[in-house]
């Protein structure tokens, strides 16, 4: 049977290992997802932008490489992150132009949108809001030091009527708390805008942990990364159907 193309699923990179198995587990899901389509058999794989063995270009042409093997010469690469930074930007686009150059014009290369840009991601989160009771909500960003970085969070934020923190910018997610618990508000939820858990979000953890323990009256619920969603492997797949957004090499 013909395989109707490749889908390679782009994680930043972490030397903590979670993120790695959470990109493995959500190639399954996707595959899992493409039988029960009915769809024609697809290989899903995953690379790495950064901290891998290969670049981002040689895990691409290698993938490229086993497709042509098998007569297949089409391969969408799709973005795992949630923020239009420099990463999906220029570094991911660049990374494919080399690896266009290396796989020459026998195979064709399609960047599909970021996952941050799936219109359901907003209903998702605001769901989430929806079905646990907590006075007010903060949705916590790891946050850009660019220009308009952070208004992709902050228009989000604004949709879902919470506010904003980030981990490498303030407000920081101590700030909003102290600034919050100030006002009066002491039944808080925190919705991480992270795809797996990692150091970050375990920073997260701790750093409500040290507030309750500074403030027993705070009661906060944190939730878990995105990758905990069960419609996300769907909406991984939505972002290859062809888009105005996507590009081709």
């Amino acid at each position: 049977m013909t395989h109707s193309c490749g889908k390679l699923l782009v994680i930043h990179g972490s030397r903590d290992p979670r993120p790695h198995q959470g990109v493995l587990d959500l190639a399954q899901e996707v595959r899992t997802c493409l039988e029960c389509q009915h769809s024609a058999p697809t290989r899903v794989e995953t690379a790495t932008l950064e901290l891998g063995e290969l670049t981002l270009a040689e895990q691409i042409q290698q993938f490229g490489d086993r497709l042509l093997a098998e007569n297949i010469d089409h391969l969408q690469i799709i973005p795992l992150f949630l923020l239009p930074g420099v990463h999906v930007m220029e570094d991911i686009p660049a990374q494919v132009q080399q690896a266009q150059t290396l796989l020459g014009e026998k195979m064709t290369l399609e960047i599909c949108p970021y996952l941050g840009s799936h219109p359901q991601l907003h209903n998702r989160l605001a769901g989430e809001i929806k079905t646990t009771d907590r006075d007010i909500w903060i949705v916590m960003a790891h946050g850009s030091r660019r220009p308009g970085g952070n208004q992709p969070v902050e228009t989000l934020a604004h949709q879902l009527g919470v506010l904003d923190a980030y981990w490498s910018v303030m407000p920081s997610l101590d700030w909003r708390i102290s600034q919050l618990m100030d006002l009066g508000y002491r039944r808080i939820g925190v919705l991480p805008y992270f795809l797996f858990p990692g150091y970050i979000t375990d920073t997260i953890a701790e750093t409500l942990a040290a507030k309750q323990a500074t403030d027993p009256q705070l009661d906060y619920i944190l939730h878990s990364p995105l990758n905990q969603n069960p419609h996300l492997a769907q909406m991984v797949l939505d972002l290859t159907v062809s888009s105005p957004l996507s590009t081709l090499i």
